[in-house]
């Protein structure tokens, strides 16, 4: 199991909060221009989108060292 301050910094957690809030948000302020939810949304999903690269290269890092491990035998 992960521990939960993980579970507060996942991509789903933090979309599916911005989700409720908006539309918390809608229920009781109707009248909230939709340009600064859009602003909103918008700023979160860059914020997503460039933490999935960071995944990404991540394992993309951890593949290629598995895959060529460095040689020290080399002696330099």
């Amino acid at each position: 199991m992960r521990p939960f301050l993980d579970r507060l910094k996942s991509r789903k957690f933090i979309m599916a909060l911005l989700a409720a809030i908006i539309a918390g948000l809608k229920v009781y302020y109707p009248d909230l221009p939709e340009e600064s939810i859009k602003t909103i949304v918008m700023a979160l999903m860059g914020y997503v989108a460039v933490e999935g690269a960071v995944d990404a290269a991540a394992q993309l890092a951890r593949w290629l060292a598995q895959k060529y491990p460095k040689d020290e035998s080399d002696g330099h």
